[in-house]
């Protein structure tokens, strides 16, 4: 079954962000031991996100499709607090903006109504510490490079 989006993603990622999601995806392979020449392996890890990581349990976060775009920031605000609350309870998660590629096949899986935009998941569950990919962590932009402080009048 092809996919389809309620969330339209990005057409394509330019400057800052470009470079960090492709710093992010070779630093994965790579302490995943998946070289760049390596197709088959970077398709099979792409489709783990697919089988949700191996994690026992799935959030599917929606929003009311009426409320565009001030649903999906409310969305964010949501999976921020969940991550949150789940880590202080030692449950690992990763969001999943992923599955939002097919919509339509989660919508139906899950009996979803249309009304409702699938926007991402978040898989959850107690991680396997042995996993390589548990020790990777994404570089982060630093302070400076994210926030832009300013006053009033400035």
């Amino acid at each position: 079954m092809r996919g389809t989006y309620d969330v339209p993603p990005p057409g394509r990622y330019e400057g800052p962000y470009k470079e960090r999601r492709r710093r992010s995806g070779y630093a994965l392979y790579d302490s995943l031991g998946i070289t760049r020449e390596d197709s088959e392996g970077r398709m099979r890890q792409a489709f783990e996100n697919y089988r949700l990581f191996g994690a026992p349990h799935v959030a599917i976060v929606t929003s009311e499709a009426q409320l565009g775009p001030y649903g999906y920031v409310d969305c964010g605000a949501y999976v921020a607090n969940f991550l949150l609350a789940a880590e202080s309870l030692g449950v690992a998660t990763i969001a999943q903006a992923s599955i939002a590629n097919f919509s339509n096949v989660v919508r139906a899986h899950f009996d979803i109504p249309a009304e409702r935009h699938v926007v991402c998941g978040i898989s959850f569950g107690y991680a396997d510490t042995e996993h390589p990919v548990n020790a990777f962590r994404t570089e982060r932009a630093t302070i400076a490079e994210a926030i832009e402080f300013r006053g009033f009048g400035d």
